[in-house]
């Protein structure tokens, strides 16, 4: 009796502790937004598209953030921003690398860019003060 109670409370406590990881990525799944950084891991792993994770650090301070937006024109909006400079270059050649061709002007401070899939969109701006590139990558296929 005593052996099947302690394998009925480890199976129990497994089935906490997956349902307490659950809730977690699932909330995560339902988010409208979030900020977090590189060392936030789980956020990170989860909301950052591969373009953004490889692209060249071009400052020490950076963050990530992420918006679900819904609505007439819903898309998924992921954003990169390096804080104390504005030095484009090295983001450029990356984008140029990975298939992006810039396109002009977007309707913020910077370049557009699209690549081979034409509902992703990234453009890179640019705020003077204080220093700050922002990368946006806007993806409307995920609501297709």
């Amino acid at each position: 009796m005593k052996k099947s109670l302690k394998i009925m409370l480890a199976v129990l406590m497994i089935c906490v502790m997956g349902l307490f990881y659950g809730l977690q990525y699932l909330s995560m799944e339902f988010t409208d937004g979030a900020d977090y950084t590189e060392q936030d891991k789980r956020e990170y792993d989860y909301y950052t598209p591969e373009l953004l994770k490889n692209m060249p650090r071009v400052s020490n301070v950076y963050n990530f953030h992420y918006s679900n937006v819904s609505g007439p024109n819903p898309a998924l909006i992921y954003q990169a921003s390096f804080s104390g400079t504005t030095d484009t270059s090295k983001i450029d050649t990356y984008l140029k690398k990975n298939g992006y061709e810039k396109t002009g002007m977007c309707n913020i401070n910077g370049n557009c860019w699209i690549g081979k899939n034409p509902n992703i969109t990234v453009s890179v701006g640019i705020e003077e003060i204080p220093s700050i590139i922002r990368v946006e990558m806007v993806d409307k296929a995920g609501y297709n």
